[in-house]
């Protein structure tokens, strides 16, 4: 039923090259199709809105809960220029459609894996990468009424060109009696199946001649430089509101999250060049006497504090090539210039301060978190690295008294995969490694329990 231009089909996004903590790789590195010399280039035509479109869906390129009943369905392609070769990088892709029995999830009726958890169920947006791609996984939409399987999609480019369209399927009948689907030859994807469910792929023209967002120009100016950290700063401060495709620019590792790794990121990228470093492992945070310090066994690049408590910060003790930001609840220190870490003592303070959480990093960009003032009766386990993984990831296990610990690891569905450790651990710090070869992509949780206390590590493995 429908024939593409192009002497070639596009390169297929692979499920471990899109599935990064729900982003696509920015990074990612693709052959585009290439166009047959003489033929049209057609835009990709529009089609109705529907009534079930919802503003605010979340950035998410999973939009089906993993218990969501029905097949699954792993979409994916290139977002083009109108010469349906130059890709548009920063487009934001929304998409959303009715469950496995044709009910939306904007119907107070409808039964979805999820009842009264999602509102945005079987919804989601999310922006093509560097090289125009985007993807996302789902599961195959059911009919109602007498229309034919579709998903609804509403592109915006970043200078401000929309189409609203639907995808529809190969080979379904009802698009024969369907005026839409009548005229929507370039729309209709042909699906192949393998052991995850059905896959598909369509690119997406739009009448658009801008190239797209570069990773980094938070104020889309154009150009990367200070403007742009000091707008992603104000976007992880909350003092700044930012449009979705600033939030995109800003996103630099594509996790869906602004924070201390973005803005090492973005450090780095300016810089263009870093010297050798010593990646973090790990490290701990002492509060004592009204002064905050940190020890980490690596070189710090960015540390993020999220605290409560009625606290002024006084007394900063930072080197000249480091910046630090209090706002809104949010500490944020970080490297401007590349050079040495910080370690000791970071500032004192007057009144009550607690920190709730908090993130590390070094100029990898890797997510690690600190201990604080760990409590000499408890156990700590902390951040597993690298994370995503594959195959293998380091654990740290800090134990402040000699007692028995069991460390396994669990699927997303909580049968338990492998035994670490089960025995009697000796005060302070041991390593494990899990080999993961033997199991396939995934979310997988590292448990340690040591009499009543249990933690919980989430890890991703990536093949």
């Amino acid at each position: 039923m429908y024939k593409k231009n192009y002497t070639s089909k596009p390169a297929k996004i692979s499920r471990t090259e899109f599935i990064v903590k729900g982003g696509v790789l920015a990074g990612a590195t693709v052959l585009l199709p290439t166009l047959v010399l003489g033929q049209d280039c057609n835009l990709t035509s529009d089609d109705i809105l529907g009534p079930y479109f919802i503003e605010g869906a979340p950035i998410r390129t999973v939009i089906a809960h993993a218990d969501e009943p029905g097949q699954r369905l792993f979409v994916s392609g290139h977002i083009l220029q109108n010469d349906c070769e130059t890709p548009i990088s920063g487009a934001m892709l929304e998409v959303w459609h009715a469950n496995d029995a044709g009910c939306y999830s904007i119907n107070l009726d409808c039964n979805t894996g999820n009842p009264g958890e999602d509102e945005y169920n079987l919804r989601g947006k999310m922006f093509s990468n560097a090289n125009g791609q985007y993807a996302f996984e789902t599961i195959l939409p059911g009919n109602y009424a007498s229309r034919p399987l579709h998903i609804h999609i509403k592109i915006t480019t970043p200078d401000g060109e929309v189409l609203v369209s639907q995808i529809y399927f190969d080979n379904d009948p009802l698009c024969e009696s369907d005026p839409w689907c009548q005229d929507a030859e370039e729309r209709i994807l042909s699906l192949n199946e393998d052991s995850s469910g059905l896959n598909g792929q369509l690119d997406i023209v739009m009448n658009s001649t801008l190239s797209g967002i570069i990773p980094g120009d938070v104020n889309l100016d154009g150009a990367v430089n200070v403007q742009d950290i000091v707008l992603a700063v104000g976007i992880i401060m909350g003092s700044v509101s930012a449009n979705d495709f600033q939030m995109y620019a800003a996103d630099l590792n594509q996790d869906t999250e602004i924070d201390i790794l973005d803005i090492v990121l973005l450090v780095s990228q300016i810089l263009a060049g870093r010297r050798s470093f010593q990646p973090l492992q790990g490290g701990h945070i002492k509060i004592e006497n009204d002064s905050v310090s940190i020890f980490t066994d690596g070189e710090v690049a960015g540390i993020q504090l999220f605290t409560k408590g009625d606290f002024r910060i006084k007394n900063i003790n930072l080197p000249s090539n480091w910046k630090l930001h209090h706002e809104n609840n949010i500490i944020l220190f970080y490297n401007i210039d590349g050079g040495k870490g910080i370690s000791g003592k970071l500032f004192e303070f007057d009144g009550n301060l607690e920190i709730v959480s908090n993130i590390i990093t070094d100029w990898d960009a890797q997510r690690l978190s600190a201990d604080v003032n760990p409590n000499p009766e408890e156990f700590h386990l902390s951040d597993p690295y690298p994370n995503p993984f594959n195959p293998t990831v380091n654990i740290n296990f800090i134990q402040q008294k000699t007692s028995t610990v069991n460390i396994a690891v669990f699927d997303v569905k909580g049968r338990e995969l492998a035994v670490l450790f089960n025995g009697l651990i000796l005060k302070g710090k041991t390593s494990f490694t899990w080999n993961a070869a033997i199991y396939p992509t995934g979310i997988y949780f590292i448990k340690a329990r040591s009499g009543n206390q249990v933690q919980v590590k989430k890890v991703q493995l990536l093949k």
